[in-house]
């Protein structure tokens, strides 16, 4: 079945309507429960334990340490890269942060909830009800599902370029010629090959982001134009590095 660029168009956009229900269902299922190390795995330290003491069984160098009291309560983070290269016979008590909500985050809440202010609440004790379940920190930023958000965040925006340049260009002649010959004879190639195998919906589901950037910075002036084209290159090579796995 063989479909023109006006009803393929129709289809992608108007049958896909539901897209920003899935893009959000996909966030609110990569929570941070996924990435955070479980409450039992911690290494965690007490108020009264002495800095040097606690650095000295710390061989992992992890940054962040819970501290616990006798009961094995969590009440608070004690910033153990902070005191390394220090000699000091001060405890645990005196400069560990006791628990509040800025150490905390809900394990049903979005990776992004974490990810977005991650550089100033770099560790964050990971909550279900009144009970901590576990700890997350950048070190998890690593983690698969995190590549995941990241990844369909990126593409959220790539969903939305799309639509603006549908709603400028309706017709695909339009926004092709603001391509160079290079790009058009390769998205003109992908084309025919896709409607040669009954593969074929819309030429816009072709173009790559780089497409999609030149296409919706031909229009603006200068300073706007070279601005937004450099901010889209960076978040293109985010894109990039993120889908290959890269730090």
């Amino acid at each position: 079945m063989n479909l023109g660029d006006d009803m393929g168009s129709r289809w992608a956009s108007g049958g896909l309507s539901g897209s920003r229900d899935v893009f959000k269902a996909l966030h609110n299922g990569l929570t941070v429960g996924l990435i955070a190390t479980p409450a039992h795995e911690l290494n965690t330290c007490t108020p009264h334990e002495l800095i040097s003491e606690v650095l000295r069984r710390n061989p992992e160098d992890f940054d962040f340490l819970p501290v616990v009291d006798e009961t094995h309560r969590f009440v608070g983070m004690f910033h153990a890269a902070a005191h390394r290269s220090r000699c000091t016979l001060s405890t645990v008590w005196q400069c560990y942060v006791p628990l509040s909500e800025d150490l905390l985050l809900g394990a049903d809440a979005s990776i992004l909830d974490f990810v977005l202010d991650a550089d100033e609440k770099q560790c964050r004790l990971v909550i279900s009800g009144t009970k901590v379940v576990g700890l997350v920190s950048l070190s998890d930023l690593q983690r698969l599902p995190v590549r995941a958000a990241l990844f369909a965040l990126i593409t959220g925006l790539e969903m939305t370029m799309t639509d603006l340049i549908r709603a400028r260009h309706p017709k695909s002649e339009d926004w092709m010629k603001l391509l160079t010959s290079l790009r058009q004879a390769k998205i003109e190639e992908e084309r025919k090959k896709a409607k040669s195998e009954d593969g074929y919906v819309d030429t816009l589901l072709f173009s790559q982001f780089c497409d999609k950037r030149d296409i919706l910075t031909q229009s603006l002036p200068e300073p706007e134009q070279s601005a937004l084209s450099a901010a889209l290159t960076d978040i293109e090579d985010l894109r990039n590095k993120v889908a290959h796995a890269n730090e």
